[in-house]
């Protein structure tokens, strides 16, 4: 299980210092008015950390997105299954944790990291850009976060 404890977010960078490889995701993330990120990573060999991205939105858009990874997952859009998990955040609010349970499992072998974190970062890398396209071409026809229920 990622650590998402406030030292674990703030090890080492800065709060809003934004991995390079997960930049576009971010930025569309928050570009579709759906959501609001909190912390992410791109997935690192040393340390060895997973990729995830993990944001506020609404139970219902959340339910949207996870079938919409599911969808592309299945049809093989995406090298890897990628799901949503829902967490508490300090506030004890609802939040979600998009992760791949696959490369959470790999970060915590060296060898398994090694092997995912640079020699196969290719394969992580097209499934961050696909997670961009997903949200930007599925998600703008959803109400935005902070817009009330009618």
């Amino acid at each position: 299980m990622i650590d998402l404890s406030i030292s674990n977010i703030f090890a080492k960078k800065d709060y809003y210092e934004i991995d390079e490889r997960i930049k576009s995701l971010v930025d569309v993330i928050n570009a579709t008015g759906h959501t609001e990120t909190i912390a992410s990573c791109q997935g690192h060999g040393s340390p060895f950390r997973p990729p995830y991205v993990y944001f506020k939105t609404t139970v219902e858009i959340a339910a949207t997105i996870e079938r919409r990874l599911q969808e592309n997952y299945t049809a093989k859009r995406l090298n890897t299954f990628w799901t949503l998990r829902g967490v508490f955040d300090e506030q004890y609010h609802l939040c979600f944790l998009l992760l791949s349970p696959r490369h959470d499992e790999r970060a915590r072998s060296i060898i398994r990291s090694f092997l995912t974190f640079f020699l196969f970062r290719r394969q992580l890398d097209e499934d961050l850009k696909e997670l961009s396209l997903l949200f930007h071409e599925n998600m703008l026809e959803l109400r935005p976060f902070n817009e009330p229920n009618i």
